[in-house]
């Protein structure tokens, strides 16, 4: 029996919750023929974001989706070399490719949201230029002005996040409310909203985006380890703001007795803070020191840096010579 539209729905909740295990374990054959390239799709990107080379599902994906009518295919065809594309760089490291390279130097936009997200994030990953991503992300959303196309909002939204260019981050959040009831249904705007309700601070506001996450949780983790490591931590970092040590110590040994196997700089950076608030930072340095092995250019270490040098400019400028 065919899997219905809501299961189709189901499926892109579990995508942006991290739910990446459980997306992977559909039987693409269930679903309608109209849903499957979307479904297979979801399955390439869980699979890359795992950390798995998906060259295999890319391969049967290109041989299914192949003889559709001229425009499903040349859609599809284009969403599989980008994916492809990705899953070497992901796999294989950096090669003589220019698949993205090219996309940014081109006098066009990407020609597609899967472009346009990945072009974005290889940006950050690769070219570590966050600004650009930004500067290349506006420019496609600007271009394409739809409603339908909701991801590179939210990952415009996560870089404006990232740089705490909070303003811009909020506008966008703002401008989504404009949009039509169906866009606002979407997995997508709920995760933006949770993030606008955190930086936005008060009680409420934390409250409420973390019953969000909580609420996730509930949901049957046992075989998506990273996927709870990813909600435990965003459930960490909210009780940090919220000043709930307790629960976050709790938390804290959750995370770690987990069987994720990724460790991310973010949540290194994040036990820092933690460190700071409840043990006068004792153990700053050791995490320090593995925070700048997973990402020398994380953006605590570079706040840390340029106090550090304000630091030594103002020790310099008043010292005392005898």
């Amino acid at each position: 029996m065919d899997h219905s539209e809501s299961d189709l729905y189901t499926i892109k909740t579990q995508f942006y919750t991290y739910q990446h295990q459980k997306v992977i374990d559909y039987d693409l054959e269930q679903f309608a023929p109209e849903s499957q390239l979307s479904v297979s799709i979801f399955q390439i990107r869980s699979t890359i974001t795992l950390g798995k080379d998906a060259s295999k599902l890319i391969e049967n994906g290109r041989a299914k989706f192949s003889s559709e009518d001229a425009g499903d295919a040349a859609s599809a065809l284009l969403a599989f070399e980008c994916l492809q594309a990705w899953n070497d760089l992901k796999t294989f490291g950096t090669d003589d490719s220019t698949y993205f390279d090219d996309i940014i130097t081109s006098s066009t936009p990407a020609l597609s949201e899967l472009q346009a997200i990945y072009t974005a994030v290889y940006l950050v990953k690769v070219n570590k230029d966050i600004d650009q991503a930004i500067q290349f992300l506006s420019s496609y959303i600007d271009a394409k002005a739809s409603n339908s196309e909701l991801e590179p909002l939210l990952v415009l939204v996560q870089l404006y996040l990232i740089k705490g260019n909070f303003s811009p981050a909020l506008k966008i959040f703002k401008d989504f409310k404009q949009f039509p009831d169906s866009a606002r249904d979407s997995i997508i705007y709920q995760v933006l909203e949770s993030w606008v309700l955190s930086i936005k601070g008060e009680s409420d506001n934390i409250n409420n985006a973390y019953y969000f996450y909580d609420e996730l949780l509930s949901s049957d983790f046992d075989d998506d380890a990273e996927g709870k490591f990813r909600l435990l931590n965003s459930l960490f970092v909210l009780t940090l703001q919220l000043k709930h040590y307790p629960e976050a110590q709790e938390l804290l040994i959750q995370i770690k007795s987990s069987n994720h196997t990724s460790t991310s700089a973010d949540f290194v950076a994040n036990q820092i803070t933690f460190d700071y608030l409840t043990n006068s930072g004792a153990k700053v340095e050791d995490f320090l020191q593995e925070l700048t092995t997973l990402d020398e250019e994380h953006k605590l270490l570079i706040d840390l840096a340029e106090k550090n040098k304000l630091f030594d400019e103002i020790v310099e400028k008043y010292k005392v010579t005898g």
